[in-house]
């Protein structure tokens, strides 16, 4: 999508009048949350914090707009970026924010203007996908869809890479037989493989270390 927030083309504010404008505009709900937005951006784009004596612009934010947090701004932010106004009143940050998540994992091009014709794979109780406009989605629904693509879109792991993280998963679970909990999960993640170790106990650490050594042998019998 192209941006519709160009924070250069914000009339020139001072610090104090983001600050005063941001105050009304939190007193107004949802009604005023892409001008927060438009206002968060037009700060950290054009470093008006730092050059008012601040360390940063969460600072700043964070001793003068203390209703939101800073994960709350920079939602409102990056939705602003992305939709208008009316777009923003509609629909509601939230749901556009989780929009735009669905939009990177399902590959989608978001069409310009309002988003509500997008086509959105919603999981059922029964196990079966309906598709739904974005416009009928509530909530729940986008975030069982987000859900359903995390799951069932996973890049492999490459063939080659497989078998190593399959000696891995062996070696544990030989060393922890007792212990099920203990697992090895890998996933792909822009083009690397990823091991992630869970619920090993505190107290067994030399065991697990123990389990890594063996599961190198392979690679280093090899070298």
């Amino acid at each position: 999508m192209n941006e519709v927030n160009d924070s250069n083309a914000t009339p020139e504010l001072t610090l104090n009048q983001v600050r005063d404008s941001m105050l009304g505009y939190v007193a107004q709900g949802n009604a005023g949350h892409y001008q927060i937005g438009r206002l968060y951006n037009y700060v950290v784009a054009n470093d008006l914090a730092v050059k008012g004596g601040y360390a940063s612009a969460q600072l700043f934010f964070s001793e003068h707009v203390k209703a939101l947090s800073q994960s709350t701004l920079s939602l409102y932010g990056s939705v602003a970026k992305e939709f208008s106004e009316p777009v923003c009143v509609a629909y509601g940050m939230i749901k556009l924010s989780t929009l735009l998540t669905y939009e990177k994992l399902a590959k989608l091009q978001l069409p310009e203007g309002d988003p509500g014709h997008t086509s959105i794979e919603v999981p059922l109780e029964d196990g079966a996908v309906r598709r739904m406009p974005f416009a009928d989605c509530t909530l729940e629904d986008l975030k069982r869809a987000l859900k359903h693509k995390r799951t069932t879109d996973k890049e492999p792991v490459p063939a080659g890479e497989a078998a190593r993280v399959q000696f891995l998963k062996d070696s544990v679970t030989r060393h922890f037989k007792e212990n099920a909990h203990v697992r090895v999960d890998a996933r792909v993640h822009r083009g690397k493989t990823l091991v992630s170790m869970k619920d090993v106990p505190l107290a067994e650490l030399e065991r697990f270390a123990e389990a890594l050594l063996d599961s190198l042998q392979p690679v280093r019998a090899v070298g």
